[in-house]
């Protein structure tokens, strides 16, 4: 069994806090300076998407994009998940929940729908931590985006997608 890496828990907190207090342009041309402020490597970018290195390797952080401005910065968490370390895995969510929550306050959105995930909305931007089928996951999605996220979700569950 391999070692399972997660960043430290007190770290993803202060990382959300971080992120829901951000105050920037969200031009694709300034994220590369964020990339750098947040100690992130640059791995590539296109018109549309900026992918990082956050310490799990290529892809393990993008900031995705839309006509130049930013609609999303996505960071990978932990280690991808396998069997073996599935109750480990989830433990770990829980605990970025209690961490993040005792930071940002209650969850303005708590969604047990696989996949889990907690939001905190904040005026411009909303925090989002996921537990996918793979891995745990952090977002700062535009309040603008995810209200368009939410919709196409909504649509495609009454088949009209």
């Amino acid at each position: 069994m391999r070692t399972f890496r997660t960043i430290p828990i007190d770290k993803v907190a202060d990382l959300a806090d971080k992120l829901s207090t951000l105050d920037w342009s969200w031009t694709l041309a300034d994220a590369p300076a964020i990339a750098e402020q947040f100690g992130w490597t640059v791995i590539t970018q296109r018109a549309r998407w900026i992918m990082l290195d956050t310490g799990y390797g290529p892809g393990s952080g993008t900031f995705r994009a839309k006509n130049g401005q930013v609609t999303e910065i996505e960071l990978q968490l932990t280690d991808f998940d396998t069997p073996d370390q599935n109750a480990q895995f989830s433990a770990t969510f829980d605990s970025i929940t209690a961490a993040i929550t005792e930071k940002l306050g209650t969850p303005t959105m708590d969604d047990a729908v696989p996949p889990p995930q907690y939001r905190w909305a904040g005026p411009k931007a909303t925090i989002v931590l996921k537990h996918s089928a793979a891995s745990v996951w952090l977002y700062l999605i535009t309040n603008a985006r995810l209200a368009d996220d939410d919709r196409n979700i909504e649509l495609d569950e009454l088949g009209l997608l």
